[in-house]
């Protein structure tokens, strides 16, 4: 699966726990692009997130070689 596609499918499709689905569902996010768009001191206030569910998504990102998308993009404004 091709990075764009990873990217824009809904997580249920790409493998993610069902605790990780619904935290998703409570935080408002539908795909992984969703949550990239964010910043890390966004997410980390974000209602509904825990470390379990930061792990999951850091784990699977790393094992599909997309750990670096986390990072904020330099000098990209979020606003």
């Amino acid at each position: 699966m091709n990075v764009s596609k990873i990217l824009s499918s809904p997580f249920c499709m790409l493998g993610f726990s069902a605790s990780f689905c619904e935290t998703c569902k409570v935080m408002g996010f539908e795909t992984l692009e969703d949550i990239l768009l964010m910043l890390p001191e966004q997410l980390v206030n974000k209602k509904g997130f825990n470390y379990r569910w930061l792990g999951e998504l850091s784990t699977y990102l790393s094992n599909k070689g997309l750990l670096h998308l986390l990072q904020p993009i330099p000098g990209k404004s979020y606003d």
